[in-house]
């Protein structure tokens, strides 16, 4: 799963999209930078807190398989958090396409060992650090820069967000940060430890050195043309941070007591883990900490290998879970599966829940959370409100979830005519989908690929001298190639529904696997 991790570090869109599905030339490991130009990422919104959204950027995906070819082979590149040791806290696992397991807590206690030692922990973070970090500020070894500028229209003022190299060189950068501050630390005589996950940092310092660090950190990024988020300054002693991080004692706490209510003799046990993350979640401080701990509650071991046919719903269960997956609708990904096939699951109990909740996500700009809805109606066969919320999808802007429409032929003759309209190349993803599920574009595949998937770059100026319309030329037949090859050969970029129950749980044995290697 090496391409889709690469194309989606983390985030759980990952799960919809099959990068590895498509055919890619067979020299794709050298293919030259010559052969390539610049193309328009994807955007993608995803809910960040409240009403906020954070935009990914998903890049054309024959540009970005080749830059990973072509980086590979940089520095740790398959393990960022060696290029700083001491102070990273980021370590990703590409193998799962997540941050690697038990590194939260090893830093959480590393956090409370230099509490009881300094007065207070300062944690800032770097204002739009990836919008803002130019490429001239990244050391690519010598290697050409266009591959990463490639996938964002040739701009060299910033990375986008989503993919693993950007991740890479963000972590590089940050770690010559980090060397700088170590260093100004050491010149300064500060007594000051600190480490960094991503552009988030913590200073652990006396109180009269406090106003040193700050301005010491300010000053390094400005030497980047960064600056801190002025309204992100948090300053924690260890009785507030103790008070904070209580996530891992009320999971701690929730297992045990399912483990003391469970009979396994008995096959009617009451849904205890449904009240219990309902009582916990409530004690916790905002809905960010509420998410995660649902969450991570429904990917853990014991809830995926619990024997829910041993167990019955009650009516209060049905509306305590609807509360809990409205709160935390990624939690869908993780439970829906067991939950709709357990043994006397009244679906109609949860009709309307669906009914509303999706209806109302498409009225927002969180794509994801549309995407977990989608899902979860998928796997309660709830056909009647996909089809009856098409009007709102079309108009979502949610290509992922437009594709899907596609896919299953519930957009008419009239929609399909408004989306072959949007034929610029931001809408290449849904315009792909488009071609492969429409016969009369299907059957002009050439001039269809022209017009709605060839970026823009390659199209030749007016006053093009000769040379340069053989260079665009050139570039133009390897996208002409890639696309043509993939949708003779009907390969879709969305998985279908089983598909991603089935990476789901190929990702939660893995983090398993991860887990239980710590103890070994």
């Amino acid at each position: 799963m090496i391409y889709n991790n690469i194309y989606n570090f983390k985030n759980p869109v990952r799960f919809f999209i099959d990068i590895e599905n498509l055919i890619f030339p067979s020299n794709i490991a050298t293919f030259s930078i010559d052969d390539l130009c610049w193309s328009e990422p994807l955007k993608f919104r995803i809910k960040k807190d409240n009403d906020k959204y954070r935009t990914l950027k998903m890049p054309n995906i024959l540009n970005l398989v080749s830059a990973y070819e072509y980086y590979k082979s940089l520095p740790n590149f398959d393990n960022p958090q060696q290029l700083d040791p001491d102070h990273k806290r980021l370590s990703p696992n590409l193998d799962t396409g997540d941050f690697a397991a038990g590194e939260y807590d090893i830093h959480l206690e590393n956090d409370f060992n230099r509490l009881c030692i300094y007065d207070n922990l300062i944690r800032i973070d770097i204002k739009e650090f990836y919008g803002r970090l130019y490429t001239h500020y990244i050391d690519f070894n010598s290697l050409d820069e266009r591959y990463i500028t490639n996938l964002n229209k040739g701009a060299t003022n910033g990375l986008i967000m989503g993919n693993y190299l950007s991740l890479y060189f963000a972590e590089d950068t940050l770690s010559k940060i980090s060397e700088k501050i170590t260093t100004e630390f050491q010149n300064q005589n500060i007594n000051c430890k600190f480490s960094y996950f991503s552009d988030d940092f913590y200073f652990f310092c006396n109180t009269e050195d406090n106003d040193k660090v700050i301005k010491i950190f300010d000053n390094i990024l400005e030497d980047y043309g960064l600056e801190r988020s002025d309204n992100k300054k948090e300053i924690w002693t260890y009785e507030t941070y103790n008070a904070y991080n209580v996530v891992t004692r009320h999971w701690k706490r929730l297992i045990a007591t399912c483990n003391i209510r469970y009979n396994v003799r008995i096959r009617e046990n009451k849904m205890v883990f449904i009240n219990q993350l309902l009582y916990r979640s409530s004690k916790l401080d905002n809905d960010k900490l509420k998410r995660v701990f649902i969450n991570n509650f429904f990917k853990t071991k014991y809830f995926r290998e619990l024997d829910l046919s041993k167990f019955k719903f009650k009516y209060y269960d049905y509306h305590q879970i609807c509360y809990l997956l409205k709160l935390s609708p990624e939690a869908l990904l993780y439970s829906m599966d067991k939950l709709s096939t357990m043994r006397d699951f009244k679906q109609e109990l949860i009709y309307n829940f669906f009914k509303v909740r999706y209806r109302e996500s498409l009225k927002k700009s969180f794509y994801e959370v549309q995407l977990y809805y989608y899902y979860a109606l998928k796997l309660l066969e709830y056909n009647d409100i996909i089809i009856e919320n098409k009007n709102l999808v079309l108009i979502s802007g949610n290509q992922v979830l437009i594709s899907y429409y596609l896919s299953e032929g519930i957009f008419d003759v009239s929609d399909i005519a408004i989306l072959k309209t949007k034929n610029t190349e931001e809408f290449w993803f849904q315009s792909y989908h488009l071609i492969l599920y429409t016969n009369d574009l299907l059957l002009d595949l050439e001039n269809s690929i022209e017009q709605y998937l060839i970026p823009d770059a390659t199209k030749p100026d007016t006053n093009a001298s000769s040379g340069k319309l053989l260079t665009k030329n050139k570039r133009k037949k390897s996208y002409m190639d890639f696309y043509k090859s993939n949708l003779i050969a009907n390969r879709p970029i969305i998985r279908d529904v089983n598909n991603i129950c089935l990476t789901i749980n190929d990702y939660l044995a893995l983090k398993f696997e991860e887990e239980e290697a710590l103890y070994i």
